[in-house]
């Protein structure tokens, strides 16, 4: 009875501790009309909202590298909705600042690769601890784009090396991960587009430990990437980097940022 009491309870665990990534969704990437919104969420489907994520802070940070304090205009279970006042033209960015999440406990392989959530099911090797922390970031345009990047140089962050709001279909654009303003090495993207879920059996989840989707990016030495759109849309980038702090206790720290991708 004790046995399968701890089956059903690391069963309940890893419905709990699922694979979900935090994301920033705004109604409106090239700012038209002032009925302008961003959902902030976690989720496992993009960009399907799960549970609300409910940042600390979050910001509007200006084409100068001002930034202003969004204080959310509503909340639900599963999403949070922010209405920044948009002044002026140029290129906006909204960010989710550094949240703290759940600590998880997890198992490190003979191979190093860690395993949480449902995964520790079927794996066998050391017992770990995982620190969660995650944040988010998309861009938006009002009038002339006028983009320069300013990276915030807390936490990771995923920055957008040309104008974020001219993207097109089959152009390449580049991309610098850095984890508070230093290159992160050989950092690994996650590629995912708006609805992959209906047109593409997924083989991985959105952490990808076995690292087998076909669409993953690596960046080079100095941090940056090249990302190719495939296809017209919204599409989340995300980057994982984790930090060991003792020999089984680590760090997680994760980022998305939500693009627009327009036809050429």
């Amino acid at each position: 009875m004790k046995s399968l009491r701890n089956t059903i309870l690391l069963i309940l665990l890893a419905v709990v501790f699922s694979s979900h990534v935090p994301f920033l969704k705004p109604n409106q990437f090239v700012i038209l009309h002032n009925r302008f919104q961003v959902e902030s969420s976690f989720t496992e489907q993009p960009f399907q909202a799960d549970f609300a994520m409910n940042s600390p802070f979050f910001y509007l940070i200006d084409p100068q590298g001002n930034q202003t304090t969004i204080t959310p205009g509503a909340k639900t279970s599963a999403a949070v909705y922010l209405e920044p006042v948009i002044n002026g033209d140029g290129t906006f960015r909204i960010n989710a600042a550094l949240r703290k999440g759940p600590k998880y406990r997890g198992v490190e392989n003979a191979e190093g690769k860690k395993y949480f959530s449902k995964d520790t099911l079927k794996v066998e090797g050391k017992k770990i601890t995982l620190q969660y922390y995650s944040c988010a970031d998309t861009y938006v345009c009002k009038g002339l784009a006028n983009y320069t990047a300013k990276p915030l140089n807390k936490g990771v962050e995923i920055i957008p090396l040309s104008s974020p709001n001219a993207m097109t279909v089959n152009k390449p654009y580049q991309f610098k991960v850095l984890q508070d303003g230093k290159e992160v090495v050989n950092a690994r993207i996650i590629v995912e587009y708006d609805n992959d879920h209906y047109t593409k059996k997924r083989v991985a989840d959105l952490y990808d430990v076995e690292n087998v989707r076909e669409n993953n990016l690596h960046a080079g030495q100095d941090g940056v990437f090249s990302f190719v759109p495939e296809k017209p849309g919204v599409v989340l980038l995300f980057v994982t980097i984790h930090k060991q702090i003792t020999v089984t206790d680590w760090e997680s720290y994760n980022n998305s940022l939500t693009l627009e991708v327009r036809n050429s």
